[in-house]
């Protein structure tokens, strides 16, 4: 117990100093997977999003960004696992028997809520948090893993959004936005990447730099 409550409380004092290093804290993160949790986590930042604790697959991501909208991030329901267009893929994974919900956004984007007990604990912190989203300071975060295709590298860059990053284990030619990790190279996705990208992509200055989007 004591071990535990310890390092809550070095946990607690790291985010605080991490706040000091940053000039804001009202940004939102739109993210493929648990990046923005921990960005979050590490700069002791509530939550400002609701893409946090799930996992979007990447053909629906992309998709789900070029389309990107408010109305549609409040046209939630939900699916059963067996009707998941990515069934095959939650059986590779070995989460097709797991007990979480699967969310679908406009009956397009799926989002697998793998850290949330039910749909109704879902739609509700889901809900709530779209309402905390500072559209005038939006990041948008992805990655390669979970279907990535090479095109999805390019399609991403393109987006109209200002401040954007994609994480990826091969190499793109002339698209700022795409950072090869040096961990990964050689491997056939990222991995975790929240762990890893600090070393090799400046999440502050990225931060500090953050411009104002078009109202969306």
């Amino acid at each position: 117990m004591r071990i535990e409550i310890g390092r809550k409380i070095e946990k607690y004092i790291k985010a605080k100093i991490n706040r000091l290093l940053i000039n804001k804290d009202d940004f939102t993160i739109v993210s493929n997977n648990c990046w923005g949790t921990f960005i979050y986590k590490k700069f002791g930042i509530p939550y400002q999003s609701p893409f946090v604790n799930l996992v979007i697959f990447a053909p629906d991501y992309i998709e789900l960004l070029e389309n990107f909208s408010i109305e549609t991030l409040n046209k939630l329901s939900f699916i059963e696992h067996k009707d998941s267009r990515h069934k095959e893929e939650l059986m590779c994974l070995s989460i097709y028997d797991i007990d979480y919900p699967i969310g679908i956004l406009d009956n397009k984007y799926e989002l697998h809520f793998l850290h949330y007990p039910s749909k109704e604990d879902a739609q509700d912190k889901w809900l709530r948090r779209v309402k905390r989203m500072n559209l005038d300071k939006l990041i948008f975060k992805f990655s390669d893993g979970d279907k990535f295709e090479s095109s999805m590298a390019k399609r991403f860059d393109d987006l109209k959004y200002k401040n954007k990053v994609c994480f990826v284990a091969q190499e793109f030619q002339d698209l700022p936005s795409v950072i090869t990790l040096d961990k990964f190279r050689g491997s056939n996705r990222v991995r975790d990447e929240w762990k890893h990208s600090d070393k090799e992509f400046d999440v502050v200055k990225f931060i500090n730099a953050i411009k104002t989007n078009e109202e969306l």
